[in-house]
């Protein structure tokens, strides 16, 4: 199978994007230690298969589109890591789910750290919106690419909106 890549800069800095005839299965921070790994194993030519990934992701960060239309295919993972991603998936733009919530949505109901762990672990940053899950008591919890930027999309998606608890919503 033939993979292709590209690297798209952003409001957040550069993304490395690769998909397949599969789907999409990474979109990272183009700083992050796993791209050059990705790269060397996977071998992916320049110029994604689905083109419109990226004008997708720069209407999202700027408010001009809601969801993104795209196969998902996991390279790796456990059963869990993809339940939890295949779950994140299904969060409505601008809703928010805490880990406790969101493990309950598992067939591992009571692994609220492993699920917490499967999040931060999520291979396709923003599009499967592992930013959604924040704690139990209304913080934002942790973010695998710091908090300001977490914030940030969350308030990109709530847009003054309250139904966030991390914005005063229930």
């Amino acid at each position: 199978m033939q993979y292709h890549y590209d690297v798209v800069d952003t409001v957040f800095g550069k993304f490395f994007i690769l998909d397949s005839s599969k789907g999409l299965h990474f979109l990272i921070k183009y700083s992050d230690p796993r791209v050059k790994i990705i790269k060397k194993k996977f071998l992916p030519i320049k110029n994604l298969l689905n083109s419109s990934l990226k004008s997708q992701l720069e209407k999202y960060l700027n408010r001009k589109q809601k969801e993104f239309s795209c196969k998902i295919g996991f390279l790796s993972g456990t059963d869990l890591q993809k339940q939890v991603w295949t779950q994140l998936r299904k969060l409505s733009y601008g809703k928010t789910i805490s880990y406790s919530q969101l493990a309950s949505k598992t067939s591992y109901p009571k692994a609220v750290r492993a699920v917490a762990s499967a999040v931060g672990k999520n291979p396709i940053g923003i599009i499967i919106p592992c930013h959604r899950v924040i704690a139990k008591d209304g913080t934002l919890g942790g973010y695998a690419w710091g908090l300001k930027m977490k914030a940030k999309l969350l308030d990109i998606e709530v847009s003054g909106m309250a139904d966030s608890t991390y914005r005063g919503g229930k």
